[in-house]
């Protein structure tokens, strides 16, 4: 689990589906992200962060993408 993207998210007050609407993917997906078992594309990665106020390198430190 990606303990830094789901705190930053709670932080945010916004649920997983807002994020994956704001960053134009499935529901779905969003949360394989959080959950470990799937990585973001870059392109994917860039959004999150910014829709969440960080970095990829904050939310993905030591997360191949």
């Amino acid at each position: 689990m990606n303990q830094e993207l789901v705190a930053t998210r709670k932080s945010c007050k916004l649920t997983q589906e807002e994020v994956a609407i704001e960053a134009k993917i499935s529901t779905r997906h969003y949360r394989n992200i959080e959950a470990g078992t799937c990585k973001p594309n870059v392109e994917t990665a860039i959004s999150i962060a910014k829709i969440l106020g960080s970095t990829v390198e904050t939310l993905f430190a030591n997360k191949r993408i």
